[in-house]
């Protein structure tokens, strides 16, 4: 056999491998699915109410716990951090100057330091 057909053996025989651990593992999942929606318990029948009798307080939605977090929209977090081009522009532009103006500050004290050392050699 040659070399690349080897590997090509080995290869298939890799994925085949993979595969059945996908299988195993989409099983065991939708087995935990069936059972987390078999413990969830149904809701009891609501009693009918009587004309005489006071009005039942509101139920209150659930508070989102961390098992089931609200489903968050990606849409709505892109558009919420987003930038326009033009202020990406004006904020690209105030750091160009920011590090220019930091560079020549620098080298001014550079050329300072270096001016005052060499002055007072004699």
């Amino acid at each position: 056999m040659s070399d690349r057909l080897a590997e090509l053996v080995r290869q298939r025989a890799l994925v085949q491998e993979h595969l059945a651990w996908l299988n195993r593992e989409i099983a065991h999942a939708a087995d935990a699915a069936k059972s987390a929606t078999a413990a969830v318990p149904t809701a009891a029948p609501v009693p009918a109410t009587t004309a005489s009798a006071p009005p039942a307080a509101k139920p209150r939605a659930p508070a989102a716990s961390p098992a089931s977090p609200r489903a968050i929209d990606a849409d709505e977090i892109i558009a919420q951090y987003q930038a326009t081009p033009a202020n990406l522009k004006q904020d690209v532009r105030k750091g160009c100057l920011l590090y220019f103006s930091a560079a020549l500050v620098l080298l001014g004290l550079v050329v300072t330091v270096l001016y005052i050392a060499l002055r007072r050699t004699p």
